[in-house]
C-alpha cells in the first residue's frame, strides 16, 4: 500500500478551503463533518493560533475509524493500524466488541489511540485498562471468548461515566491529545513538517 501523494499547504493557501479540506482529509478521516465543521473553524483559526479545536465533538464526528475496523478507513490509518503480519481474527473481533464496550461505557466518545505502528493485538489491552476491564491473556487464543463483558452485563453498567463527570473528561482529553498526536505524525510521514 503506498503512501499518498503528500497535500501541498504553503501559507498562503491557509486561506483556501479546498486545499485545507485536502489537507485535513489526509491527517485525519474524510468526512462530510470535516468540511462542515472542522475545516471553517480551522480556517479561522490557522494562522491565530496552534492549539487544537477546543471540543471533542468536532473530532468524534470526524468518522476517524474503529481501532481493528478493516472497511472505510484511509490508506494512512490502513497502514498505521497495520503493522506487521495479518491480524488473526480473535484479535479483530475482540477489537470490535472492546470499541463497543468502550463506547457504552464512555457515552459519546469513540476509542482513539495513537497506534504509532503497534500490532493491533497490543491495543487490547489499553482499551481493557482505560475501561477498568481485566486484562485478556496475550496472545490472544483462538478460542478466547471474545464478547466479554456483554454490553448488558452489570459489569458493563457499573463502569459507565457520565458525561459531567472528571473520569469521562479526563478520557476525552487523552482521546484529543491522541488525535492530535496522528495528527502530527501524519505530517511527518507525509514529510510536511
Amino acid at each position: 500500500m503506498s503512501d499518498p501523494a503528500p497535500p501541498s499547504l504553503a501559507l498562503e493557501d491557509s486561506r483556501n478551503a479546498d486545499s485545507l479540506t485536502h489537507l485535513l482529509s489526509t491527517l485525519f478521516e474524510p468526512s462530510p463533518p470535516l468540511h462542515s465543521l472542522l475545516v471553517p473553524s480551522v480556517l479561522l483559526r490557522l494562522t491565530a493560533t496552534t492549539t487544537p479545536p477546543p471540543s471533542y465533538s468536532a473530532l468524534i464526528d470526524l468518522g476517524h475509524p474503529m481501532i481493528g475496523e478493516q472497511k472505510a478507513v484511509s490508506k494512512l490509518s490502513g497502514k498505521e493500524q497495520g503493522a506487521g503480519p495479518v491480524t488473526p481474527k480473535v484479535v479483530l473481533d475482540r477489537l470490535a466488541h472492546l470499541n463497543q464496550v468502550y463506547c457504552a461505557i464512555y457515552p459519546g466518545l469513540r476509542f482513539i489511540t495513537f497506534v504509532a505502528g503497534r500490532p493491533r493485538s497490543a491495543i487490547i489491552p489499553e482499551i481493557e485498562q482505560t475501561c477498568d476491564l481485566p486484562l485478556s491473556p496475550q496472545p490472544l487464543p483462538e478460542d478466547f471468548a471474545v464478547d466479554e463483558p456483554k454490553l448488558d452485563s452489570d459489569e458493563v453498567a457499573r463502569r459507565i461515566r457520565d458525561p459531567n463527570g472528571e473520569a469521562w473528561k479526563r478520557e476525552c482529553e487523552r482521546g484529543l491529545e491522541d488525535v492530535w498526536r496522528i495528527g502530527k505524525a501524519r505530517l511527518g510521514t507525509l514529510a510536511l513538517e
